[in-house]
Protein backbone atom coordinates (compact mmCIF):
# COMPACT_ATOMS: atom_id res chain seq x y z
CA UNK A 1 0.00 0.00 0.00
CA UNK A 2 1.10 3.47 -0.73
CA UNK A 3 1.66 6.11 1.82
CA UNK A 4 -0.85 8.29 0.19
CA UNK A 5 -1.47 10.67 -2.63
CA UNK A 6 0.79 9.08 -5.29
CA UNK A 7 -2.03 8.12 -7.66
CA UNK A 8 -4.34 10.70 -9.20
CA UNK A 9 -7.23 8.42 -8.22
CA UNK A 10 -6.39 8.30 -4.50
CA UNK A 11 -7.74 10.74 -1.92
CA UNK A 12 -5.63 12.10 0.91
CA UNK A 13 -7.23 10.70 4.05
CA UNK A 14 -8.40 12.66 7.09
CA UNK A 15 -6.19 10.53 9.32
CA UNK A 16 -3.20 11.37 7.11
CA UNK A 17 -3.94 15.08 7.43
CA UNK A 18 -4.48 14.85 11.20
CA UNK A 19 -1.20 12.93 11.55
CA UNK A 20 0.62 15.58 9.52
CA UNK A 21 -0.81 18.50 11.53
CA UNK A 22 0.14 16.73 14.77
CA UNK A 23 3.67 16.17 13.38
CA UNK A 24 3.45 12.39 13.39
CA UNK A 25 4.81 12.34 9.85
CA UNK A 26 8.00 14.01 11.10
CA UNK A 27 8.14 11.59 14.04
CA UNK A 28 7.73 8.62 11.68
CA UNK A 29 10.70 9.80 9.61
CA UNK A 30 12.93 10.02 12.70
CA UNK A 31 12.15 6.52 13.92
CA UNK A 32 14.76 3.85 13.14
CA UNK A 33 13.93 1.07 10.74
CA UNK A 34 11.45 1.10 7.85
CA UNK A 35 9.12 4.05 7.40
CA UNK A 36 5.97 3.85 9.49
CA UNK A 37 2.68 5.06 8.00
CA UNK A 38 2.01 8.22 10.13
CA UNK A 39 -1.70 7.48 10.84
CA UNK A 40 -0.69 4.08 12.22
CA UNK A 41 1.71 5.85 14.56
CA UNK A 42 -0.97 8.33 15.58
CA UNK A 43 -3.55 5.65 16.34
CA UNK A 44 -1.02 3.39 18.09
CA UNK A 45 0.18 6.26 20.31
CA UNK A 46 -3.36 7.27 21.27
CA UNK A 47 -4.39 3.71 22.05
CA UNK A 48 -1.19 3.07 24.02
CA UNK A 49 -1.81 6.09 26.26
CA UNK A 50 -5.51 5.25 26.72
CA UNK A 51 -5.22 1.50 27.27
CA UNK A 52 -1.58 1.10 28.26
CA UNK A 53 -1.33 3.91 30.85
CA UNK A 54 -4.66 5.48 31.85
CA UNK A 55 -6.73 2.30 31.89
CA UNK A 56 -4.34 0.23 34.06
CA UNK A 57 -3.85 3.24 36.36
CA UNK A 58 -7.61 3.52 36.84
CA UNK A 59 -7.82 -0.18 37.59
CA UNK A 60 -4.89 -0.64 39.98
CA UNK A 61 -5.02 2.75 41.72
CA UNK A 62 -8.67 3.79 41.62
CA UNK A 63 -10.19 0.30 41.42
CA UNK A 64 -12.32 1.19 38.41
CA UNK A 65 -13.44 -0.88 35.44
CA UNK A 66 -10.72 -1.83 32.99
CA UNK A 67 -10.02 -4.02 29.99
CA UNK A 68 -8.06 -6.16 32.46
CA UNK A 69 -11.33 -7.33 34.00
CA UNK A 70 -13.43 -6.73 30.88
CA UNK A 71 -11.35 -7.54 27.77
CA UNK A 72 -14.31 -6.73 25.51
CA UNK A 73 -13.40 -3.05 25.97
CA UNK A 74 -10.51 -3.71 23.58
CA UNK A 75 -13.07 -4.09 20.79
CA UNK A 76 -13.16 -0.29 20.48
CA UNK A 77 -9.44 0.21 19.78
CA UNK A 78 -9.58 -2.90 17.59
CA UNK A 79 -12.33 -1.23 15.54
CA UNK A 80 -10.16 1.88 15.24
CA UNK A 81 -7.20 -0.20 14.06
CA UNK A 82 -9.30 -2.07 11.48
CA UNK A 83 -10.82 1.22 10.34
CA UNK A 84 -7.50 3.03 9.83
CA UNK A 85 -6.02 0.00 8.05
CA UNK A 86 -9.25 -0.51 6.13
CA UNK A 87 -9.59 3.10 4.99
CA UNK A 88 -6.03 3.06 3.70
CA UNK A 89 -6.61 -0.26 1.98
CA UNK A 90 -9.85 0.91 0.35
CA UNK A 91 -8.35 4.06 -1.12
CA UNK A 92 -5.14 2.35 -2.22
CA UNK A 93 -7.06 -0.55 -3.77
CA UNK A 94 -9.53 1.77 -5.45
CA UNK A 95 -6.67 3.66 -7.11
CA UNK A 96 -4.99 0.39 -8.13
CA UNK A 97 -8.26 -1.04 -9.50
CA UNK A 98 -8.92 2.06 -11.61
CA UNK A 99 -5.33 2.03 -12.86
CA UNK A 100 -5.75 -1.67 -13.74
CA UNK A 101 -8.77 -0.84 -15.90
CA UNK A 102 -6.34 1.02 -18.16
CA UNK A 103 -8.66 3.98 -18.67
CA UNK A 104 -5.91 6.20 -20.03
CA UNK A 105 -5.09 3.63 -22.73
CA UNK A 106 -8.70 3.05 -23.76
CA UNK A 107 -10.51 4.50 -26.74
CA UNK A 108 -13.96 3.23 -25.74
CA UNK A 109 -15.23 6.31 -23.92
CA UNK A 110 -13.50 5.87 -20.58
CA UNK A 111 -12.99 9.18 -18.79
CA UNK A 112 -10.09 9.27 -16.28
CA UNK A 113 -11.41 12.43 -14.60
CA UNK A 114 -14.62 10.65 -13.59
CA UNK A 115 -12.61 8.42 -11.25
CA UNK A 116 -10.32 10.97 -9.59
CA UNK A 117 -10.80 10.60 -5.85
CA UNK A 118 -13.26 8.33 -4.10
CA UNK A 119 -14.75 10.95 -1.74
CA UNK A 120 -14.53 14.71 -1.49
CA UNK A 121 -12.72 16.18 1.51
CA UNK A 122 -15.69 18.44 2.20
CA UNK A 123 -18.02 15.46 2.59
CA UNK A 124 -15.66 13.52 4.85
CA UNK A 125 -14.90 16.52 7.06
CA UNK A 126 -18.56 17.56 7.21
CA UNK A 127 -19.76 14.13 8.34
CA UNK A 128 -16.91 13.90 10.86
CA UNK A 129 -17.84 17.23 12.48
CA UNK A 130 -21.55 16.41 12.41
CA UNK A 131 -21.05 13.07 14.18
CA UNK A 132 -18.57 14.54 16.68
CA UNK A 133 -20.93 17.36 17.68
CA UNK A 134 -23.90 14.98 17.72
CA UNK A 135 -22.18 12.56 20.11
CA UNK A 136 -21.14 15.34 22.50
CA UNK A 137 -24.65 16.84 22.50
CA UNK A 138 -26.17 13.39 23.13
CA UNK A 139 -23.80 12.69 26.03
CA UNK A 140 -24.49 16.06 27.65
CA UNK A 141 -28.26 16.21 27.18
CA UNK A 142 -29.31 12.56 27.37
CA UNK A 143 -26.70 10.56 29.31
CA UNK A 144 -25.36 13.30 31.58
CA UNK A 145 -21.96 13.77 33.20
CA UNK A 146 -22.68 11.78 36.40
CA UNK A 147 -23.51 8.63 34.44
CA UNK A 148 -20.48 9.04 32.19
CA UNK A 149 -18.12 9.48 35.13
CA UNK A 150 -19.30 6.21 36.69
CA UNK A 151 -17.26 4.25 34.14
CA UNK A 152 -13.98 6.14 34.62
CA UNK A 153 -12.11 8.86 36.48
CA UNK A 154 -11.94 12.50 35.43
CA UNK A 155 -8.56 12.12 33.70
CA UNK A 156 -9.74 9.31 31.47
CA UNK A 157 -13.03 11.10 30.91
CA UNK A 158 -11.25 14.20 29.59
CA UNK A 159 -8.60 12.30 27.60
CA UNK A 160 -11.18 10.12 25.87
CA UNK A 161 -13.36 13.04 24.80
CA UNK A 162 -10.52 15.43 23.97
CA UNK A 163 -8.02 13.05 22.33
CA UNK A 164 -8.98 9.40 21.89
CA UNK A 165 -12.48 9.77 20.49
CA UNK A 166 -12.10 12.86 18.24
CA UNK A 167 -8.59 12.10 16.94
CA UNK A 168 -7.96 8.36 17.28
CA UNK A 169 -11.28 6.51 17.02
CA UNK A 170 -13.78 8.66 15.13
CA UNK A 171 -11.78 9.86 12.06
CA UNK A 172 -10.83 6.38 10.80
CA UNK A 173 -14.31 5.01 11.52
CA UNK A 174 -15.98 7.87 9.63
CA UNK A 175 -13.56 7.61 6.74
CA UNK A 176 -13.87 3.84 6.60
CA UNK A 177 -17.68 3.95 6.68
CA UNK A 178 -17.99 6.61 3.99
CA UNK A 179 -15.36 4.91 1.83
CA UNK A 180 -17.18 1.59 2.11
CA UNK A 181 -20.44 3.08 0.86
CA UNK A 182 -18.62 4.99 -1.89
CA UNK A 183 -17.03 1.77 -3.16
CA UNK A 184 -20.30 -0.16 -3.22
CA UNK A 185 -22.63 2.59 -4.43
CA UNK A 186 -20.66 5.31 -6.23
CA UNK A 187 -18.04 3.20 -8.03
CA UNK A 188 -20.52 1.02 -10.00
CA UNK A 189 -22.36 4.17 -11.07
CA UNK A 190 -19.12 5.76 -12.23
CA UNK A 191 -18.29 2.67 -14.25
CA UNK A 192 -21.71 2.84 -15.91
CA UNK A 193 -21.49 6.56 -16.71
CA UNK A 194 -17.95 6.25 -18.06
CA UNK A 195 -19.01 3.37 -20.35
CA UNK A 196 -16.01 1.21 -19.48
CA UNK A 197 -15.83 -1.76 -21.84
CA UNK A 198 -14.60 -5.25 -21.02
CA UNK A 199 -11.07 -6.42 -21.76
CA UNK A 200 -11.90 -9.69 -23.50
CA UNK A 201 -8.28 -10.87 -23.56
CA UNK A 202 -8.06 -10.86 -19.77
CA UNK A 203 -6.33 -14.17 -18.84
CA UNK A 204 -8.62 -14.42 -15.80
CA UNK A 205 -11.71 -14.19 -18.04
CA UNK A 206 -13.14 -11.35 -15.94
CA UNK A 207 -12.95 -8.67 -18.60
CA UNK A 208 -10.32 -6.76 -16.63
CA UNK A 209 -12.85 -6.23 -13.81
CA UNK A 210 -11.14 -8.66 -11.41
CA UNK A 211 -9.57 -5.87 -9.29
CA UNK A 212 -13.02 -4.28 -8.95
CA UNK A 213 -14.42 -7.58 -7.67
CA UNK A 214 -11.57 -7.93 -5.19
CA UNK A 215 -12.18 -4.39 -3.97
CA UNK A 216 -15.89 -5.07 -3.41
CA UNK A 217 -15.21 -8.37 -1.66
CA UNK A 218 -12.46 -7.22 0.68
CA UNK A 219 -14.18 -4.00 1.70
CA UNK A 220 -17.16 -6.11 2.68
CA UNK A 221 -14.88 -8.35 4.77
CA UNK A 222 -13.60 -5.28 6.60
CA UNK A 223 -17.15 -4.03 7.16
CA UNK A 224 -18.08 -7.44 8.59
CA UNK A 225 -15.04 -7.38 10.89
CA UNK A 226 -16.07 -4.01 12.34
CA UNK A 227 -19.64 -5.27 12.79
CA UNK A 228 -18.40 -8.38 14.61
CA UNK A 229 -16.21 -6.27 16.90
CA UNK A 230 -19.23 -4.12 17.75
CA UNK A 231 -21.10 -7.33 18.59
CA UNK A 232 -18.25 -8.40 20.88
CA UNK A 233 -18.10 -4.98 22.54
CA UNK A 234 -21.84 -4.94 23.30
CA UNK A 235 -22.52 -8.61 24.07
CA UNK A 236 -19.36 -10.10 25.58
CA UNK A 237 -19.67 -8.37 29.00
CA UNK A 238 -23.04 -10.06 29.52
CA UNK A 239 -22.36 -13.37 27.83
CA UNK A 240 -19.18 -13.75 29.91
CA UNK A 241 -20.55 -12.10 33.05
CA UNK A 242 -19.26 -14.97 35.20
CA UNK A 243 -15.70 -14.23 34.16
CA UNK A 244 -15.49 -10.47 33.57
CA UNK A 245 -16.64 -7.39 35.44
CA UNK A 246 -18.49 -4.68 33.52
CA UNK A 247 -20.41 -1.57 34.64
CA UNK A 248 -22.44 -1.62 31.43
CA UNK A 249 -25.99 -3.05 31.31
CA UNK A 250 -27.04 -5.91 29.05
CA UNK A 251 -27.66 -4.79 25.47
CA UNK A 252 -31.37 -4.25 24.97
CA UNK A 253 -33.52 -4.86 21.90
CA UNK A 254 -32.28 -1.58 20.40
CA UNK A 255 -28.70 -2.89 20.17
CA UNK A 256 -29.83 -6.14 18.58
CA UNK A 257 -31.98 -4.24 16.09
CA UNK A 258 -29.02 -1.96 15.37
CA UNK A 259 -26.82 -4.97 14.66
CA UNK A 260 -29.50 -6.44 12.41
CA UNK A 261 -29.73 -3.14 10.54
CA UNK A 262 -25.95 -3.09 10.17
CA UNK A 263 -26.04 -6.63 8.79
CA UNK A 264 -28.86 -5.76 6.39
CA UNK A 265 -27.05 -2.65 5.17
CA UNK A 266 -23.95 -4.72 4.46
CA UNK A 267 -25.99 -7.35 2.63
CA UNK A 268 -27.80 -4.77 0.50
CA UNK A 269 -24.63 -2.89 -0.40
CA UNK A 270 -22.65 -5.97 -1.49
CA UNK A 271 -25.69 -7.25 -3.41
CA UNK A 272 -26.22 -3.87 -5.08
CA UNK A 273 -22.60 -3.36 -6.10
CA UNK A 274 -22.17 -6.89 -7.43
CA UNK A 275 -25.44 -6.66 -9.37
CA UNK A 276 -24.57 -3.30 -10.91
CA UNK A 277 -21.11 -4.45 -11.98
CA UNK A 278 -22.64 -7.69 -13.31
CA UNK A 279 -25.16 -5.64 -15.32
CA UNK A 280 -22.36 -3.54 -16.84
CA UNK A 281 -20.32 -6.61 -17.77
CA UNK A 282 -23.31 -8.52 -19.12
CA UNK A 283 -24.52 -5.60 -21.24
CA UNK A 284 -21.09 -5.08 -22.80
CA UNK A 285 -20.68 -8.80 -23.45
CA UNK A 286 -24.09 -9.03 -25.12
CA UNK A 287 -23.36 -5.95 -27.20
CA UNK A 288 -20.09 -7.40 -28.48
CA UNK A 289 -21.74 -10.74 -29.27
CA UNK A 290 -24.44 -8.91 -31.24
CA UNK A 291 -21.78 -6.99 -33.17
CA UNK A 292 -19.89 -10.18 -34.04
CA UNK A 293 -23.14 -11.89 -34.96
CA UNK A 294 -23.87 -9.09 -37.40
CA UNK A 295 -20.38 -9.43 -38.88
CA UNK A 296 -20.92 -13.17 -39.35
CA UNK A 297 -24.15 -12.57 -41.22
CA UNK A 298 -22.33 -10.23 -43.58
CA UNK A 299 -19.95 -12.98 -44.74
CA UNK A 300 -22.49 -15.80 -44.94
CA UNK A 301 -24.91 -16.24 -47.84
CA UNK A 302 -28.39 -17.27 -46.67
CA UNK A 303 -27.29 -17.21 -42.99
CA UNK A 304 -30.71 -18.33 -41.68
CA UNK A 305 -30.77 -21.56 -43.69
CA UNK A 306 -28.31 -24.07 -42.28
CA UNK A 307 -28.67 -26.27 -45.39
CA UNK A 308 -27.88 -23.64 -48.02
CA UNK A 309 -25.74 -21.17 -46.01
CA UNK A 310 -22.23 -20.69 -47.36
CA UNK A 311 -19.27 -18.76 -46.00
CA UNK A 312 -18.00 -16.18 -48.48
CA UNK A 313 -14.83 -15.25 -46.57
CA UNK A 314 -13.31 -18.18 -44.67
CA UNK A 315 -10.44 -16.17 -43.15
CA UNK A 316 -12.78 -13.47 -41.82
CA UNK A 317 -15.12 -16.18 -40.51
CA UNK A 318 -12.34 -17.85 -38.51
CA UNK A 319 -11.21 -14.49 -37.13
CA UNK A 320 -14.74 -13.69 -35.95
CA UNK A 321 -15.08 -17.17 -34.46
CA UNK A 322 -11.90 -16.66 -32.42
CA UNK A 323 -13.22 -13.34 -31.18
CA UNK A 324 -16.55 -14.91 -30.30
CA UNK A 325 -14.74 -17.58 -28.32
CA UNK A 326 -12.93 -14.92 -26.26
CA UNK A 327 -16.14 -12.97 -25.69
CA UNK A 328 -18.18 -16.03 -24.72
CA UNK A 329 -15.45 -17.17 -22.28
CA UNK A 330 -15.57 -13.86 -20.42
CA UNK A 331 -17.56 -14.00 -17.18
CA UNK A 332 -20.21 -11.45 -16.31
CA UNK A 333 -19.31 -11.38 -12.60
CA UNK A 334 -15.95 -10.02 -11.35
CA UNK A 335 -15.64 -12.96 -8.95
CA UNK A 336 -14.62 -16.61 -8.77
CA UNK A 337 -16.52 -19.45 -7.07
CA UNK A 338 -14.13 -19.26 -4.11
CA UNK A 339 -14.84 -15.55 -3.75
CA UNK A 340 -18.60 -16.19 -3.76
CA UNK A 341 -18.17 -18.83 -1.04
CA UNK A 342 -16.19 -16.41 1.12
CA UNK A 343 -18.76 -13.65 0.61
CA UNK A 344 -21.58 -16.05 1.53
CA UNK A 345 -19.92 -16.94 4.84
CA UNK A 346 -19.27 -13.26 5.60
CA UNK A 347 -22.92 -12.47 4.91
CA UNK A 348 -24.26 -15.17 7.24
CA UNK A 349 -21.88 -14.84 10.19
CA UNK A 350 -22.89 -11.50 11.82
CA UNK A 351 -26.64 -12.09 11.75
CA UNK A 352 -26.26 -15.72 12.77
CA UNK A 353 -24.39 -14.64 15.91
CA UNK A 354 -26.95 -11.93 16.62
CA UNK A 355 -29.83 -14.41 16.36
CA UNK A 356 -28.19 -17.36 18.13
CA UNK A 357 -26.74 -15.51 21.12
CA UNK A 358 -29.47 -14.93 23.67
CA UNK A 359 -28.94 -12.26 26.28
CA UNK A 360 -29.71 -13.65 29.75
CA UNK A 361 -32.74 -11.98 31.15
Amino acid sequence: MSNGGVSRYRDRLLTEQFAEHLRFDALAERLPGPNVYPPYLLVATGILIEYGILDPYSHFVAGEGSFITNPSQLAIPAMAVIAVVGARYIHDSYAEAIEALGIKERDDGGEPNAFEGLLSLRLRLGVYLLVLIGVYVFEITVIGFPTLLVTGNLGRFVYWRAITFPLIVLPPLIEFGLSYFAVHIAVPRRLLRADIGLFFYDPRNMGGFGPIGELLKRTYYLYTAVLLLYFVQTHAPVILERYIDSPYPAPGPFIQVLLSIGWLVGLLTIAYSMYRVHSIMKADKEERISELESELKDIIDAPYDIHTASITDREAFETIERRLERVRATKTYPTTFAMWSQIFISVLLPQALNLVVQIPG
